[in-house]
């Protein structure tokens, strides 16, 4: 194991991702995030005289079902085809070698997480603007009192994005940062098994499986049932960690960190022990 090489080719990658056409998906996304977050809350303060705080937004976009479906799947539009294996892999896994190959191909994936999530933050932010102040204390009337003032006549989906299990266990700031590593540690391990999909020669049920885990998983979470923490979305969910009333956790964040990690480290094992065992004699595999 080379930590020069590991860094080189992790860069390399990042390089030539950066460049995709594809990059152009993070607009629509922050299209679609203004128009499913930003805009109710800001609807929302409206009918209350009120202003939503600027780091609601963030902690919203965590503790959405539907944003959690939106995100992790933008995020595997950018990295389809990961990872890239095509005419010239062979002489690049001859120079860097192939344990070398996989670490640098995880460290790429983690640093593509954070690169879309940041910018999804920044984008929110800027966005969130001209509707909220910069610095405010705590939650805002639109988050703990919206419902109360206008009950039945309280959109849907204002109170879905701010749950009481978030705001009356934590403050914003809390909610959005450990919102956000969550859904860092999801990407990775979603990353993680197209990884190990693809040295097995099985790129379409790595695919496949992604989308399994993301979709059975957001069903058991508006189920309410208790299958869900076997799947990454529950997991991701800061929100449902915690009791709307009980300080004690139904499911400790830590617990989550280590489903992920432990998901993300069998994954790389898994590619790391194939790359080591697969042939890559010859070309026509990748034709």
């Amino acid at each position: 194991m080379n930590a020069r090489k590991i860094a080189l080719h992790a860069r390399m990658e990042y390089s030539l991702w950066l460049t995709n056409p594809r990059m152009s998906i993070l607009l629509v996304l922050l299209v679609l995030i203004h128009s499913m977050v930003i805009q109710p809350l800001a609807q929302a303060g409206g009918q209350i005289g009120a202003r939503f705080h600027l780091l609601e937004p963030l902690a919203a976009l965590c503790n959405s079902t539907l944003i959690l479906l939106i995100l992790p799947i933008g995020f595997l539009i950018l990295m389809a085809g990961f990872p890239r294996i095509d005419r010239g892999f062979l002489l690049q896994l001859y120079r860097v070698g192939r344990l070398n190959w996989v670490l640098g191909e995880l460290l790429y994936l983690c640093i593509a997480a954070a690169t879309y999530l940041i910018t999804v933050l920044l984008g929110t932010v800027l966005c969130s603007l001209p509707y909220a102040p910069i610095t405010s204390p705590g939650w805002s009337a639109v988050a703990t009192e919206y419902v109360d003032i206008l009950g039945e006549d309280a959109l849907k989906s204002v109170t879905a994005l701010l749950p009481k299990n978030l705001y009356q266990q934590m403050g914003p700031g809390a909610a959005a940062a450990r919102g956000f590593l969550l859904l860092f540690l999801c990407l990775v391990l979603m990353g993680a098994i197209l990884l190990a999909a693809s040295l097995l020669r099985v790129n379409s049920l790595g695919v496949a499986a992604d989308a399994a885990l993301l979709l059975v998983g957001a069903g058991f979470v508006i189920l309410d049932s208790p299958w869900m923490w076997g799947f990454p979305c529950a997991h991701a969910l800061t929100w449902l960690h915690y009791n709307p009333y009980f300080r004690a956790p139904v499911c400790p964040l830590w617990v989550s960190g280590l489903y992920f990690l432990l998901g993300a480290a069998l994954m790389t094992a898994l590619a790391c022990v194939t790359a080591k065992r697969r042939s890559f004699d010859s070309m026509l595999e990748f034709d």
